[in-house]
């Protein structure tokens, strides 16, 4: 990501933080959801969203095959698959 970014984006979130704690933000509690959404979108390999749900690999698969879990999609700038922690539900 380029220096430039980082330091917009790091800008935008100290305001808007110390707006949240200073009670003078006009964010609705959707816009809230949203931007807590976006930052915990973290992502797994296969391995780590195995541990992450505790289970086996071979589960993990056949959860995936029968739709239970979203298909692993390729991330740029990574050779293997990645699954996002927050579309993966522990049952």
């Amino acid at each position: 990501m380029k220096p430039i970014l980082i330091k917009l984006v790091v800008k935008e979130l100290r305001e808007t933080a110390n707006k949240l704690e200073a009670g003078t933000s006009f964010l609705s509690e959707e816009e809230c959801t949203d931007i807590l959404e976006t930052l915990t979108h973290t992502a797994l390999s296969k391995d780590e969203a195995c541990s992450y749900l505790r289970i086996s690999r071979a589960t993990f698969d056949n959860r995936v095959a029968a739709g239970e879990y979203p298909k692993g999609r390729k991330l740029r700038g990574r050779k293997e698959l990645i699954w996002f922690k927050d579309e993966l539900v522990i049952s």
